[in-house]
């Protein structure tokens, strides 16, 4: 199953030669840690927005409102030159987010007018983070970028070993993410200097999760890792039976993720002990939303769980008609969900209801995001949506 997942996941990615501007990797040395008395954007505990993949540093991928779509109705589209892999991030009336085709976009929501678009050297499928003004991601080229979220000019880049399919998190001017180099990076969020890393047995995928004290992400190797955010020293790990891509979640006291062994984890988030585990019947690349109920997430078997966040029963199953690989979007009353099979759902969390689905021409990969009464995602059909009420 891990070779069959790990194909499905990069069997579009092209590799491409490292540009001579690119910035070297710098050895770890902690000299260049972010100065405290800099100026510090919480994000923690944001959920009023989506500003990155899973909505908020703590990977819970939820918004503290009920939405109130009834019907949808596409009130803005927007077709790139290639199939899209990446989750939009919506900031100050603007959609962001990677295609194929080696762009990054920045998308007015309101008239569709591309207010910037940059390219790369190769395919991006690593969601796009917006903070302190710049816009991050990384790319099958090697690199991380930052860019001015307004011009979409370069400030700087940082090159790893391998490609980037990780989408960063940021807390405290320091920005996070993984590499298919086996590498995990924290780096100054200002200026792209190396903070610390520290390297797995295999390549990493997921997205990470921050807490107070550490930083929790999942490799190929395995293993999910509780790093010290400020040290990059270990505090703990746990093997699961396969690969994770699922990113993980921090709610409830507890670090909640999918693995390719078909399991969802809950585990205690202090010492990494296992607390539950539900099995699905294929592999969990979807990587959990959460709020104090319930943990929701997708299978490759072609269903949608709601598993009791405390104990992990299974409260209900939608069934859907292809693989399930995107992750789910949550507000109070409606979770959302992408599917294989050209649908975008979204379904009652309290009962697992159908609400409405919409459908289009490709599959539904990628995650959705929510912003106020208007849901965006994208397809591998080339194209950014937005929907909202007819």
């Amino acid at each position: 199953m891990k070779k069959l997942t790990l194909l499905s996941i990069i069997f579009t990615v092209v590799f491409f030669s490292c540009n001579s501007e690119n910035k070297k990797v710098k050895e770890t040395n902690q000299e260049n840690a972010v100065n405290k008395k800099e100026a510090v954007i919480a994000y923690s505990d944001k959920t009023d927005g989506w500003y990155k993949f899973r909505a908020n540093a703590k990977n819970t991928s939820r918004v503290d409102f009920e939405t109130s779509i009834n019907r949808p109705k596409e009130f803005i589209s927007y077709k790139t030159n290639d199939r899209i892999s990446t989750s939009p991030s919506i900031v100050d009336g603007v959609a962001y987010f990677g295609s194929a085709d080696k762009s990054m976009y920045a998308i007015s929501i309101n008239d569709t007018k591309v207010l910037w678009s940059y390219k790369v050297d190769g395919d991006i499928r690593s969601n796009p983070t917006v903070a302190n003004s710049m816009v991050y991601f990384g790319s099958s080229d090697k690199n991380f970028y930052a860019l001015d979220a307004k011009t979409g000019a370069l400030v700087w880049k940082f090159e790893t070993g391998d490609i980037i399919m990780s989408s960063a998190n940021i807390d405290n001017s320091i920005i996070y993410f993984g590499s298919y180099d086996k590498s995990f990076y924290a780096l100054n969020a200002r200026n792209g200097e190396l903070i610390w890393k520290y390297t797995t047995k295999d390549a990493i995928y997921t997205s990470p999760a921050i807490g107070e004290e550490n930083v929790y992400f999942g490799s190929f190797d395995g293993n999910l890792y509780a790093i010290n955010k400020s040290t990059g020293k270990l505090n703990w790990k746990f093997k699961a039976g396969e690969a994770i891509a699922s990113s993980p979640a921090l709610a409830n006291g507890k670090i909640y993720f999918g693995s390719d062994d078909h399991f969802m984890y809950a585990l205690d988030r202090i010492n990494g002990n296992e607390i539950w585990k539900y099995e699905s019947a294929q592999a969990i690349n979807s990587s959990p939303a959460v709020d104090a109920e319930s943990v929701f997430f997708g299978s490759y078997d072609y269903k949608f769980y709601a598993i009791d966040a405390n104990t992990g029963i299974m409260q209900w199953a939608f069934q859907t008609e292809g693989p399930i690989h995107s992750s789910p979007a949550l507000s109070k009353n409606l979770v959302y969900i992408g599917s294989d099979d050209f649908n975008l759902f979204a379904i009652n969390k309290k009962t697992g209801e159908e609400a409405w689905r919409y459908t289009v021409k490709d599959r539904v990969h990628t995650s959705p995001s929510i912003e106020k009464d208007m849901i965006f995602f994208c397809s591998f059909d080339n194209s950014f949506y937005g929907l909202k009420s007819k």
